[in-house]
């Protein structure tokens, strides 16, 4: 009876019932979000409830006990409660019992909205089993643990407030600790060490991390295990908690009682008027004071401005010199430390820390009953307001100088570079979303007249913020989240240029609209109390003026984002991609002309961040019929090009797909050649942070002929890949024809390589050097302009670039090819080293295929220290970027076997024979071809430099990456010719490739290497990976033919 007394009275709190709305919705969101496909079904859905449960559990449980155990405190009923005749150990065991009840069900009905989603696929007795199940040995036990925390936390300190702070350290606690264990949930997460990883499978106070083991082998005894120990944890902590009844207060005696004997004296006084005199400056620093101290005086004030710099210095002094596994930055700077902190950390904590403090200022009064009264004096509403967004200013500046603090101390004891200058500079435009962020958050305390309604919609704030779900319900943009700017870490490179000119277009308009919040908020609020009740009159007209300004700046910014990239996100590209093969599809099947040679006439204007291009193309028909058509477009990234193709106009135009049909006056017969014309710029993109395969800047300036070039005919890229996608656009699904079943569809292999000669004539701003494919013909200045030109020798791969660079060339003559080294010069000591190790990575790989496959044709090679740009290493036809920390400021850490840029500059000098040479032109058939051969190479170069020991360290440093990901991999494994995952054609080629050599020798894999350079390099037939693995079959045993099935297929 008394349980069913408190599961009423709990019931009847909203708070309760804004969970069981919440926490569903949260996780129809999450799963969704989760799905992954071509997995197991039962091992998606352990991975959706061990998500469920890890993003749920601890928020639940914190939001709800204070409302259970601290009802009587907080309502000033704890004596008259202590007075009944229930004892405290029953009590709280009610308590508990209603709490982990309430807990269990929230979270169950949860887990039922996610197999909800998964039945809906059909009926599976062993998924309705597993939930059960989960829920019996999972979730009743982790409910069980958190309640007594919660418990022990709020009989001890009897504090709200210290309880919601206590699980919020909990839940970013665990997420911490389930990214270094290589939680496959977390984006990023991987294992940092292999004996935390095993010591963490048994001792998970949770169990998730065992769950996500058993993807790859049985736990059972282990998680029996934890389970056992997490009950008798929660015992030790249940009879903690009630073995002193602290809440009896009658029996502690009464400091500073008056003695009823004692006599008190009256003063006489005489009442007289006095006039009002206006003090509102001295009001104003009273309010402020009371409010700062009332925060300040907190000790979780004080725990949480101490433990920040403590949390900085051990992040920073741990991984400011990390620069990849095995790898460490030669002289560490201020900037390599702000991105270890800056952009995660001091966001993340920063946000939390804003609504607490807000909430503590905004609701002091409240929490007293005072708000009432204090709203009845005669101080101005902008008073208390104004106060209340100074202090939070006050405690901005203070946790931002505390992670100056931490910062700093862990540079001077690293003895890396500092530089105070960037620490405050990045400080600054960091502080400046956080402020916003709590002018907002105090507004809304002040606004409302129910805490838990502002608590609400602070919440609804923060998962707006953190979480994708808007882009769940397909309505993704950046404004959805509060106070946010594209801003990037800086970089040694070239320092904040990837996103400084974003950063202040959005903030300028989150700054208008934080300020017309604050306006409507004096003028709507009642000195703290919540919504004015009066009418809205006229002279409240003029709060129009700031609205509609700030939509106007909105609705600007907006129209910017779209102008520069007209695909803004993921639903706008997926809806063009849909269109575009609902419209074109039936281009893929007719016969198009191929572009044979590019004449290329480009200005680039680095400071002005723009390009010029004058293009020619000649179009060749390579098809024994003739041509009367031709489909050309353009990515849908860009504005439509002028296009002009001689003997030929435009019949059709798609403007909403960037397309046009020409058709010619006379067909095109076969072998014959056409000229195409085209002329547009291309301009840095102000708004989006600078980054990938176009970028246009002082520093560094780029462009790829993939997607900015117009193209010819269908593009199979365009399509659509993901089967639900394609479903849901009303597209016919398409099978990926799979590497190992190509050899034997000859009708799925092309007929030739897309191959093209260029020249292009490069104009640049003085002192800058110009890179592109191509022997560099001439070279001059004419009016402040350096000019090259560069005209290819022989056929390339059709992916041409140009790139310009403000620095020069390093440069060396090998067998009659010209080997480029471009790098900043700054620090040419440490970088002087690097440079050598990429030369000798090149040259021996060079010389390694012209020993034993077939020599490089081209005449030059050019390997570019570029910034961030989507991966460390991509290699063009005659051009390979490195990026810049890894390849050039970096040095092989301590405990390194093998040296990460020397295998890195191999690998990507192999890509000049696997990928661009062949391993092309066969869209089915890449990964195998390209990257895992690419391994091979690795192994063969580095042990031919460095030795056997070496090449043994590489390989137990990729058989290690290979288990970690594998673990953490709930999709079906594929033989190797087939993946295409990372992991398998990275570090299981070279585990595989590594046991091929000890068993058959590295003399059969070159024979074959031989053989598909025989019979598939250019003009013959594009090769598959097929081609090679039988070709490999044939020089060995039938025992070692075995193996290969084994290993590779």
């Amino acid at each position: 009876m008394l349980l069913i007394n408190e599961l009423r009275y709990i019931t009847r709190q909203p708070l309760l019932w804004l969970c069981f709305l919440a926490a569903p919705l949260f996780a129809y969101t999450l799963s969704a979000g989760l799905a992954v496909e071509g997995s197991d079904a039962i091992n998606q859905l352990k991975l959706h409830l061990v998500a469920l449960q890890m993003m749920q559990l601890a928020l639940l449980t914190g939001a709800l006990a204070p409302t259970i155990f601290l009802r009587d405190q907080i309502h000033n009923m704890h004596e008259l409660v202590a007075a009944t005749p229930i004892t405290f150990r029953k009590r709280a065991w009610l308590r508990l019992s209603a709490l982990v009840m309430c807990v269990f069900a929230i979270a169950f009905i949860s887990m039922l909205v996610v197999v909800t989603q998964l039945l809906s696929n059909g009926f599976d007795w062993h998924i309705i089993n597993l939930l059960f199940v989960n829920s019996l040995f999972m979730l009743f036990p982790n409910a069980c643990l958190l309640s007594v925390i919660a418990l022990w936390f709020c009989q001890k300190f009897s504090s709200a407030l210290v309880n919601y702070v206590v699980f919020a350290v909990l839940w970013i606690g665990y997420l911490l600790l389930a990214s270094v264990t290589g939680n496959p949930i977390l984006a990023g997460s991987s294992i940092i060490n292999e004996t935390s990883y095993q010591l963490f499978i048994w001792l998970d106070p949770f169990a998730y991390t065992a769950i996500i083991a058993s993807f790859s082998e049985p736990q059972g005894w282990i998680v029996a295990f934890n389970r056992v120990l997490i009950l008798l944890l929660t015992s030790l902590i249940y009879f903690s908690a009630v073995a002193s009844n602290q809440s009896n207060l009658f029996n502690k005696p009464v400091k500073n009682a008056v003695s009823k004997l004692q006599h008190v004296k009256v003063a006489n006084a005489s009442y007289r008027p006095a006039a009002a005199q206006s003090h509102g400056l001295a009001i104003f620093i009273t309010f402020y004071k009371v409010a700062l101290f009332n925060v300040l005086k907190h000790p979780i004030t004080w725990i949480v401005l101490f433990a920040c710099p403590v949390m900085l210095f051990n992040s920073v002094a741990s991984s400011a010199a990390y620069a990849e596994p095995l790898s460490v930055i030669n002289a560490t700077t201020s900037i390599d430390a702000i991105s270890h902190y800056a952009f995660d950390m001091q966001i993340l904590f920063g946000c939390l820390l804003m609504v607490l403090w807000s909430w503590q200022i905004s609701c002091y009064a409240r929490r007293f009953n005072m708000a009432e009264l204090i709203a009845a004096t005669p101080i101005k509403t902008n008073t208390i307001l104004y106060s209340q967004l100074l202090v939070l200013a006050t405690l901005v500046i203070t946790f931002s100088t505390m992670s100056f603090v931490g910062a700093s101390l862990a540079q001077w004891f690293i003895d890396s570079q500092y530089d105070a200058y960037d620490h405050v500079y990045v400080l600054c435009l960091t502080s400046l979303p956080l402020m916003l962020i709590g002018w907002v958050t105090v507004c809304v305390f002040n606004i409302c007249r129910s805490t838990l309604v502002a608590g609400a919609i602070v919440f609804v704030m923060l998962l707006l913020k953190f979480t994708p779900v808007m882009t769940y319900l397909g309505l993704t943009h950046t404004f959805w989240s509060l106070a946010w700017a594209p801003l990037q870490p800086p970089s040694e490179f070239w320092g904040y240029r990837a996103s400084i000119s974003s950063y202040w277009p959005y903030m300028r308009v989150w700054l208008l609209a934080g300020i017309s919040f604050i306006l409507l908020t004096c003028v709507f609020s009642h000195r703290g109390t919540g919504l004015d009740r009066r009418a809205v009159v006229r002279k409240d007209a003029w709060l129009i003026m700031p609205v509609l300004l700030c939509v106007g700046l909105f609705v600007q910014l907006h129209l910017r984002l779209v102008d520069e990239k007209p695909l803004t996100n993921s639903h706008k590209r997926e809806a063009f991609k849909a269109n575009y093969e609902k419209n074109f599809v039936d281009w893929q099947h007719k016969l198009q002309p191929q572009v044979s040679h590019l004449d290329a006439k480009i200005d680039f204007y680095p400071q002005q961040q723009f390009v010029k291009f004058d293009l020619t193309y000649t179009l060749k028909n390579r098809h024994p019929t003739a041509i009367k058509q031709i489909l050309v477009g353009r990515a849908g990234f860009y504005k439509w090009a002028d296009v002009k193709i001689a003997g030929a106009s435009q019949i059709a135009f798609y403007p909403e797909l960037n397309q046009a049909v020409y058709e010619f006056d006379v067909a095109l017969k076969p072998r014959e050649t056409r000229q195409l014309t085209t002329h547009f710029e291309v301009h840095q993109r102000t708004l989006w942070p600078a980054g990938g395969h176009q970028i246009i800047t002082p520093e560094f300036s780029y462009i790829r002929a993939v997607p900015a070039l117009p193209t010819i005919g269908y593009q199979v890229n365009y399509e659509l890949t993901d089967t639900q996608l394609r479903a849901q656009y009303g597209l016919q699904q398409k099978a990926r024809p799979l590497a190992s079943t190509l050899f034997n569809e000859q009708n799925k292999r092309p007929k030739h390589y897309e191959r093209i000669t260029m020249s292009s004539k490069i104009s640049t701003a003085a002192g800058y050097h110009v890179v592109t494919q191509g022997k560099q013909i001439a070279h001059q200045r004419e009016r402040e302009r350096e000019i090259f030109e560069f005209k290819t020798l022989t056929e390339i791969n059709n992916l041409p670039a140009w790139l310009t660079v403000p620095f020069t060339a390093e440069t060396k003559k090998h067998d009659d090819v010209t080997l480029q080294v471009l790098v900043k010069k700054q620090q040419l000591i440490e970088r002087s080293d690097a440079i050598a190790v990429n030369f000798h990575a090149m040259i021996d790989t060079l010389d390694w295929f012209k020993n034993n496959v077939v020599a490089y044709k081209p005449k030059q090679l050019s390997i570019i220290a570029a910034p961030s740009f989507g991966g460390t290493g991509y290699a063009l036809p005659q051009i390979i970027l490195i990026e810049d920390t890894v390849g050039f400021r970096a040095r092989p850490s301590d405990d390194a076997g093998f040296d990460q840029r020397y295998r890195r500059a191999v690998h990507e000098t192999a890509h000049q024979w696997f990928g661009h040479d062949i391993g092309n032109s066969v869209p089915a058939d890449s990964a195998f071809l390209v990257e895992s051969m690419a391994k091979y190479i690795e192994l063969v170069v580095i042990e031919k430099r460095y030795g056997k020991a070496a090449m043994n360290a590489l390989v137990e440093y990729e058989t290690k990456r290979y288990k970690q990901a594998s673990r953490m991999d709930i999709t079906a494994q594929m033989a190797l010719i087939d993946s295409t995952k990372n992991y398998d054609q990275y570090s299981k080629a070279t585990i595989a490739f590594a046991k091929l050599r000890k068993e058959i020798g590295d003399e059969a894999i070159i024979k074959a290497l031989n053989s598909v350079w025989e019979n598939h390099a250019h003009p013959n037939s594009p090769a598959t990976s097929m081609d090679f693995i039988l070709t490999l079959k044939e020089q060995v045993e039938p025992q070692d033919s075995r193996l290969i099935d084994e290993l590779i297929l």
